[in-house]
This record gives structure tokens, sequence and C-alpha cells, in this order.
């Protein structure tokens, strides 16, 4: 168990080991009790989101650097990784049961041929901890299905350096479970927003190695249309003033590109990856939404522990303090959740704000809390928030409604 490898142990050919074993009640009884162990092992690696993750990154990797110059990619990845986190199937049949499956058979073949009497094998056909290895919940099976289809796909092509990879096995699965079901899952094992695109490896994180991205299908595409794919590379991001000087001139692109090339390191960071990056700075939530409000498009709704994200307490800061680029945020503001940031900017921007919907003050206040004493559940006896140099006052009553006014001293 200390050298445990699942991708080695997923190419075992079980069988064998039982037809090697037959007749030695020892061997059997200690296949019989390894299987168990494994199983649980197993459960826990592919189970966990985080682990899940982990371990998606690291073959997409494999992917990335190898896949272009062996010829046998997908004969040699399929015993390794087929079957891992589910079922592995091909149209019109399964080609692999699920690893924790194979390895139930292995335990109940190898109990059956052992030392143990009737009643003994009776009771290990309701062995507990086997069936606990082979149980999910309908979404650890539905994540599970989402990896095992990046696995399918990434065994079936090598990485093309001209293109996009289509995911066709992760498309089909859309088909069945709908695209929002398919991207929570992704955004649970790639730790992003729920409507993507899910970025898996970033150079932040792997020098060598270019962004690599899963993008979901556009609007509301259904059938053959609807289309996952692996997408390498930044596309569609705009060249940078050093790359385009030796095509555009005059003093607006230059204008227009300053804010991109403050920093090198700003220029690592894109409305993909801005809430996954280790350090965000006001340059680069400036050049993500003069992007987004040049092509029309909403913010992506930020993920779930935003609040804890650098790239949060950066975008914050700078509505705090910056009149222009709260008016370019509120042009562009993702909808939904979370509400306190979008409503906090629109009182800054006004000076003064009544709530339209009923709850939209608590939201507004557990922004206030937080930027006032680190604690959103904080609420000052007076009704005066201080943030800095802003002083937000709230008037009115829950019956009546509330109105908050924002000053800033001179």
């Amino acid at each position: 168990m200390e050298r445990f490898n699942i991708q080695g142990l997923n190419a075992q050919r079980f069988p064998d080991l039982i037809e090697a074993a037959r007749g030695d009640v020892v061997l059997l009884s200690a296949i019989a009790r390894q299987a168990e162990a494994l199983m649980g092992r197993v459960k826990q690696e592919v189970d966990d989101p985080l682990s899940a993750g982990a371990f998606l990154r690291d073959q997409v990797y494999d992917w990335y650097q190898d896949s272009p110059r062996e010829e046998d990619w997908s004969d040699r990845r399929a015993e390794s990784w087929a079957g891992i986190f589910a079922d592995s199937r091909v149209n019109g049949g399964r080609l692999q049961p699920w690893l924790n499956l194979r390895l139930r058979s292995l335990h109940a073949q190898a109990s059956r041929s052992g030392s143990w009497g009737g009643r003994v094998r009776q009771s290990l056909r309701r062995n507990r901890p086997v069936e606990s290895s082979v149980s999910r919940t309908p979404f650890q099976q539905i994540r599970a299905e989402v990896a095992q289809a990046i696995l399918d796909d990434l065994t079936a092509r090598r990485r093309d350096k001209e293109g996009p990879v289509p995911l066709v096995r992760l498309s089909e699965l859309a088909i069945r479970r709908q695209v929002p079901t398919i991207n929570d899952a992704l955004a649970q094992l790639f730790n992003g927003p729920e409507t993507g695109p899910f970025v898996v490896l970033h150079p932040n994180r792997y020098p060598d190695c270019d962004e690599v991205q899963i993008r979901p299908p556009l609007g509301n595409v259904t059938g053959a249309a609807l289309a996952y794919s692996l997408v390498t590379g930044r596309p569609g991001r705009r060249a940078t003033a050093k790359s385009r000087g030796s095509v555009e001139t005059g003093t607006i692109a230059a204008t227009e590109d300053s804010e991109e090339t403050d920093s090198e390191e700003a220029e690592d960071v894109d409305a993909a990856t801005i809430w996954v990056a280790d350090q965000v700075d006001a340059a680069a939530w400036r050049r993500v939404v003069k992007e987004r409000r040049r092509e029309r498009h909403r913010l992506d709704t930020p993920p779930k522990e935003y609040h804890s994200r650098p790239a949060y307490a950066s975008l914050r800061s700078l509505l705090l303090e910056d009149p222009e680029f709260r008016q370019s945020f509120l042009s562009v503001k993702w909808r939904g959740r979370p509400a306190g940031l979008p409503l906090l900017a629109t009182l800054l921007q006004k000076g003064s704000l009544v709530p339209e919907v009923v709850t939209d003050h608590e939201y507004l206040e557990a922004e206030l809390g937080d930027l006032a004493q680190g604690d959103p559940q904080w609420h000052p006896s007076d009704e005066t928030w201080t943030i800095g140099e802003w002083t937000v006052v709230r008037e009115g009553s829950h019956d009546k409604g509330f109105r908050f006014t924002a000053k800033r001293a001179k």
C-alpha cells in the first residue's frame, strides 16, 4: 500500500491472479484481503474531488508532453487509464468496468476459492467495507463519469498543436446528464467557476506548458452541435502592445494597451484564470473588465470560495479607489451570486442606494462588515460603517425599507 500506484493496479489482469493462485488457499486468502484494502484506497483517491482533480491534471500534463511523439499513445494509455474512475464505454458496449468493480469481483472469487467455510463465505458476500467501496451518491457517480470521460478522450486523441481537441465522450455524457450538471462537476474537479472555461494546466504551476482549458458549449446548443473541447494556448486573447507594435501605430492603440503592459506578471492572468491566480494586480482586473466590456459579455461568476481568493481582495480594493473602474465593472457585473460586491460598487458610485430586493441589504451589510472589521456578521450599533476613507450610513427600517449613503473624505 505504501507503493500504491493506481495506474499500475488498473493495468493488472485480475483473472490471471486467480488462475495463478488456484489451489493455494493461503495465497487466495491474501489476495482477498489485499483486494478489500485496495478498494478503500481507490475510492478515497477517485471520489475526493481535490484528489481526483490533482490526478487529472497530472494525466493531462502527460498527454500534453508525451502524446505528440508517441505513436502507440492510445494503446498504451488505454491499459492504465480505462476504468479508473468509472466504466469506460465505447458506442454500443462497455470497454472496461470501473476498477473497484473489478476488485470486488477479484475479492469474491478469491474468497470463494480460499480456505473459508460456507458460513464465512456467506458473510463475506455481505462485506460492508467491500460494498461501501462500490457505492456512490448520485453526484459522486456523475463526477466520476466526467473524470473518466476526460481520460477516455485523452486516450483516443493525441495533442494537436494546430487546434483544439474535441472531447467527444464528455460531450456525449453532457447530452445524457445535461450541461449544467457536467459544468458543476468540472468546477469541483478543477476549482473554477461553474460556467467555465475550466483551467486544467496553467503556466504558473506548469512552466513548460501553455495554458490548457476545457471549454464548455456556447449558448443553448443541443444534440450533435453540443461540444466540449480541450484548448491549448490562449485562444481569443488579444495581442499586447509589444507584439502589435510593428503592425499598429498611433496614440490610441498605445493608450489602450498601456494598462495591459504595466507588468509582465500581470500578462499571465486573463478572465479564465483570474480566480485561480496566486497574484492579481489592478492592471489584470482593468484588462479583464475592459475585454468583457468590449465584447459585451458578463464577467464569469466567481467560485464558491471567492472571498478567500487573491483576485477578490484586489477587485474590492480597486472598486473602493477608482470611480472610472467602478463604472466599467458595473457595466459587466456578473449575474446572480455574489450580490454584495456589485451592490457596494453601486453605492460608492452613486453615493446612495435603496435596495430593490428585500434581502439585498443583508448582502451589502455583509460586505461592509467584512471590510470594516473582517467579519461579515459584524454590524455597527450606530448604523455607520467606516471603511478607509469611506463612511457608509444606513437609514430606515425593515418595515419601510433601507437607504444607504456613502461619503468619501476629501
